[in-house]
């Protein structure tokens, strides 16, 4: 698998060394954190392909094309045309959830190797793994609570003996 960091997009195939969209040489072992461009949508569609998304889990985000002519500022419309993106271990589910809804074709799907598959699919179960348990959230919170009272109180400390400092310098 190579990626474009800059088109955001998966080249299956490893005899491409360079983007076809913008002529970047492209990533032979990326992030599977990394964002990846799935689907080009405006309207209901891009609503239905979100609504989709949200709903089996996948985090996803839109961003506007830069090749739009701008008109929805005009009439409060929609963008024209939004670029669905996810990340790189959740591609492949999204894909499947796109072909579920009939948003992508069944003839084009990307085939990642199995190496690939299994590399994004451990990424991910390993950042999943990683959350905190709750004793260590109760932790965590109770001690950002305390050092942000001594903040506080610091700050109050400081002003006052700033002010005081102040009031014998002119003699209040």
């Amino acid at each position: 698998m190579k990626y474009c960091a800059k088109c955001k997009k998966i080249y299956a195939d490893s005899a491409s060394e360079r983007c076809t969209m913008c002529g970047k040489k492209l990533i032979a072992d990326p992030n599977p954190f990394s964002p990846a461009a799935i689907k080009t949508a405006n309207g209901f569609e891009l609503e239905r392909i979100r609504a989709a998304l949200d709903d089996a889990g996948i985090a996803s985000s839109v961003i506007q094309t830069k090749h739009d002519t701008g008109l929805q500022i005009l009439n409060s419309a929609p963008p024209e045309n939004c670029t669905v993106y996810v990340s790189l271990c959740d591609f492949e589910e999204a894909l499947n959830v796109l072909i579920g809804i009939g948003a992508a074709d069944e003839d084009t799907p990307l085939n990642l190797s199995q190496e690939d598959s299994d590399r994004l699919k451990e990424a991910k179960e390993k950042a999943d793994s990683e959350e905190m348990t709750p004793r260590k959230q109760f932790w965590v919170r109770l001690l950002s609570a305390l050092g942000f009272l001594l903040i506080l109180a610091g700050v109050v400390y400081l002003t006052d003996w700033v002010m005081s400092f102040v009031k014998t310098m002119f003699g209040w």
